[in-house]
């Protein structure tokens, strides 16, 4: 290895908030290991997904680009990254032996885009399919053929994005969640030992469908589960927000109750495999020369303010976790060497995203970090947690005319919507929850927010979200008719449901 380059491990989940781990003070999910890796690194308070949905999401991980510059703010299937230098790629070119396992929701589905390595699992999603083509399916379906239980990945009858609930319903070690922390061990002791380790393991927990093993879901048997919380102005919600609201359309508090189960215990089960991971590391003798990132593309709302899934700029949805952990010892003058004042166990309060990921694994890793990004390292913040990379983050989310538009610097954070000129505005830091809207209150703020956004999107060519140096709603005031929004709410049919494959 050159320089004596770190390996670097980055473990994602899927749809995990911010808030619900314990290093975050939740003093009722169980993540002990997680918490681990927050102890002896660093957590970024104000992480965010600047595109809060899992295809545009990832394509930023893989290219340190935000949202509208790849021309990707919404969700959109068939969709080919629009740059060569990907992470894996910048990481390969530096000698790193480059995998994946577990979700990368790219297209095509098997272009490595730089890995040297990938073993997939995408949810059940046949490859091919955004192109009409019949491609197969990933590599844990063809695994799950092998152990004799063809087509049996969705035979529990959930939904993969329904919040209703079942155990799973085959054996513990045959679950997505279990190959994918196995494959990656697996992996760990099949590399290339003559060249420093880049491997990404991607679960997809705790995404629906909420189908946990039975032994997490008893962890939480006893437990009183949290009720969502409802702000002030949830009862005149954007009509952005019609689709977010139909997911708990109808839902029991028995059903709430249920799903948080669920959620918590498919959580708990990712930890698990973060610790085998960890072990895996300890038994190859190389620990102490490895990095981990652990993060996820977006979280969830969990019924709060009434929205489920994810798309919107409120906590649940697009904050989340982003942890930086060292190794425990440092290694003389390489690139992984820590200032000698650093502490483990620290917390940075300003505002970061996914984007930021590539250029801190570039620095790390001693590869060439792209020009033109949109993210910026992290390496300055792991070793002085006083230290930020940029005043305030932008967040956009939605087809042009249909869009929500965040800006946050970690304590306000003002929302936008561009098709009914809604405006929300909250002080995070004093009301976590965002439990009340201070557009009426404080309209010297709201102004000053605004003006914000109004600077950043004017640097793009003829956005029509600014007209006359003003944000410009494209029908101001709209309400939806009892029509409309029952089409809205009817916009995913029977919530993807899966059958046999």
């Amino acid at each position: 290895m050159k320089n004596n380059q770190p390996n670097i491990v980055m473990i994602s989940c899927d749809h995990l908030r911010a808030d619900l781990l314990g290093c975050t003070g939740h003093d009722l999910i169980q993540t002990p290991h997680i918490d681990m890796l927050a102890k002896k690194g660093v957590r970024f308070t104000q992480a965010y997904s600047t595109t809060p949905i899992c295809i545009p999401a990832r394509a930023t991980i893989m290219t340190g680009l935000e949202g509208n510059s790849l021309g990707l703010t919404e969700y959109r299937e068939g969709v080919e990254l629009p740059v060569q230098e990907t992470l894996p790629k910048q990481l390969s070119d530096a000698g790193y032996q480059t995998m994946v396992v577990g979700k990368m929701h790219t297209y095509p589905e098997r272009r490595h885009y730089g890995f040297n390595n990938m073993i997939l699992w995408e949810e059940g999603r046949p490859f091919g399919a955004p192109n009409g083509e019949k491609r197969g399916y990933g590599d844990y379906e063809q695994w799950l053929a092998e152990q004799g239980y063809p087509g049996m990945a969705f035979g529990h009858g959930m939904s993969i994005n329904g919040y209703t609930m079942t155990p799973w319903h085959l054996p513990d070690h045959l679950h997505p969640t279990e190959w994918i922390g196995h494959e990656t061990c697996k992996q760990i002791k099949r590399r290339d030992w003559t060249s420093p380790l880049f491997i990404w393991a991607s679960f997809t927990a705790p995404h629906p469908p909420l189908a946990p093993l039975l032994k997490d879901l008893y962890m939480y048997d006893r437990d009183e589960m949290p009720r969502p919380v409802i702000g002030d102005w949830a009862e005149n919600h954007s009509v952005f927000h019609e689709l977010g609201l139909s997911f708990g359309e109808s839902m029991t508090d028995k059903q709430i109750d249920l799903a948080y189960r669920a959620y918590f215990a498919l959580v708990t089960q990712v930890d698990r495999q973060i610790n085998r991971i960890i072990g895996t590391l300890r038994e190859e003798g190389i620990l102490d020369n490895t990095w981990f990132i652990f993060t996820s593309d977006h979280g969830d709302n969990l019924g709060d303010h009434h929205l489920w899934q994810k798309t919107n700029f409120l906590k649940g949805s697009c904050n989340i976790p982003l942890i930086i952990t060292p190794p425990l010892v440092g290694r003389g003058n390489s690139i992984n060497e820590l200032d000698s004042e650093w502490l483990p166990g620290t917390v940075n309060n300003s505002v970061v995203g996914l984007h930021d990921i590539l250029p801190t694994c570039c620095e790390l890793g001693g590869a060439a970090i792209p020009n033109n990004i949109d993210g910026k390292s992290l390496m300055a913040l792991v070793n002085d947690s006083s230290k930020s990379v940029r005043e305030v983050i932008l967040g956009e989310f939605g087809a042009t005319g249909k869009r929500s538009f965040m800006i946050t610097d970690g304590e306000w954070k003002y929302i936008w919507y561009e098709e009914d000129g809604t405006e929300l505005l909250f002080n995070i830091q004093k009301d976590s929850d965002e439990m009340n809207n201070l557009t009426l209150k404080q309209p010297q703020l709201v102004d000053e927010w605004r003006s914000r956004l109004v600077e950043i999107i004017s640097n793009r060519e003829n956005d029509p979200a600014v007209f006359d140096n003003k944000l410009t709603a494209v029908t101001p005031g709209l309400e939806l008719s009892a029509k409309e929004k029952e089409k809205r709410k009817n916009a995913y049919p029977f919530f993807h449901p899966m059958g046999l494959h």
